[in-house]
């Protein structure tokens, strides 16, 4: 008798997140399972292009609820791997009052909030962790805090485990410098800082504007190129007008690949509020760029040896009086900084305990 296939439902946010972090794994589960792909923003490359919205109690997402709950209960999947806080609550919540549901693995890119939870909307994600704790079966984590996070909240049936994030995978040999794309954006022999990441509230590009800001009329020679689309862009294009900027602030949009950007700057940045393991961090490390970053979690995760690259989130004065230093030093630039740690992050270290982790359960 011919063994049955099992069904795999893969899901994140976006179809952007899975192309870009998640395609070793899909395509190596497929040698074990029929692998369907779930989430917003490409009907030709997912199974099931679904209206998700950053608004978690959306009329649209209430809508997308209702459809996932249709397509589980047709596929009857064997599995679900969850990516992403939105898409896991909206698929575990489609889950609520069915008799008999698919094994599920919550892959934790960041918990969105702090424990103790301290605002409003923070207490609210905390309450929906908690209260979806019965419909998921295995979850793993890529921080410390997310860890403990996890454990003291008892979010889950069954193991907690903890990864090394899915994996960076970069050039053996560091990158060359386009000299046109750096004198486009570096001017004259300026600083150039950079930042990878969605235009967001959490991502927290007022606060280096305002450093860049505060750098230039102290007379340090710094510019800065975001790169990334997101709901900011508007207040952000304004606040670079109002602070007169224009040439100085680089909101790029998405570019990819990312990596020319990368190699044409001296200092990559960060000002995030939360993060879970930020894949933007590890491909600066794996460039050999200084690094000046908020203590947010994961980030402290990367830097944990490099502790002279953290400071205080939204300490302005802690951040430009470490910026004008790097800026003023001589290692500056890809290979600048040796980062050791890197090596457990990258894809080839990680991805066989990953896969051994995503195959329980139902393999």
């Amino acid at each position: 008798m011919t063994k049955t296939r099992k069904k795999l439902l893969y899901v994140a946010s976006t179809a952007s997140h899975l192309k870009r972090f998640h395609m070793p794994y899909i395509e190596a589960l497929r040698a074990d399972a029929d692998v369907m792909l779930m989430g917003t923003g490409d009907p030709e490359f997912l199974d099931f292009d679904l209206p998700f919205e950053k608004n978690m109690l959306s009329a649209a997402n209430f809508g997308a609820i209702r459809r996932i709950r249709r397509i589980l209960k047709k596929e009857k999947f064997d599995a679900v791997i969850l990516n992403t806080s939105l898409a896991a609550f909206l698929v575990r919540a489609a889950m609520i009052g069915m008799r008999h549901r698919p094994f599920v693995h919550n892959i934790v890119h960041g918990y969105l909030y702090n424990e103790p939870t301290e605002g409003k909307k923070e207490k609210i994600l905390a309450l929906c962790e908690r209260v979806m704790r019965k419909k998921t079966d295995m979850i793993s984590v890529m921080n410390a805090a997310d860890l403990e996070i996890a454990g003291k909240g008892n979010l889950c049936l069954g193991e907690v485990a903890f990864i090394y994030g899915m994996g960076v995978n970069m050039p053996a040999e560091l990158p060359a410098v386009d000299a046109d794309l750096r004198a486009q954006y570096a001017g004259d022999g300026e600083v150039l800082c950079t930042f990878v990441g969605e235009l967001s509230g959490r991502k927290n590009q007022t606060f280096l504007i305002d450093a860049i800001k505060k750098l230039r009329d102290g007379g340090a020679p710094v510019r800065l190129m975001l790169l990334g689309e997101g709901a900011e862009r508007e207040s952000l294009e304004a606040q670079i007008r109002e602070n007169g900027l224009e040439g100085a602030v680089y909101l790029l949009g998405n570019r990819e690949p990312v990596l020319p950007y990368l190699a044409v700057t001296d200092i990559y940045v960060s000002a995030s509020k939360i993060e879970g393991l930020p894949f933007n961090v590890m491909e600066a490390m794996a460039c050999g760029l200084p690094i000046l970053a908020s203590n947010a979690k994961g980030q402290t995760d990367l830097l944990a040896d490099k502790p002279e690259s953290l400071y205080q989130i939204g300490d302005l004065d802690a951040f430009c009086e470490t910026l004008a230093v790097l800026a003023a030093s001589d290692r500056l630039g890809v290979g600048a900084v040796s980062y050791p740690m890197l090596d457990r992050y990258r894809l080839d270290a990680v991805m066989e305990e990953n896969l051994k982790l995503m195959k329980k359960g139902w393999c």
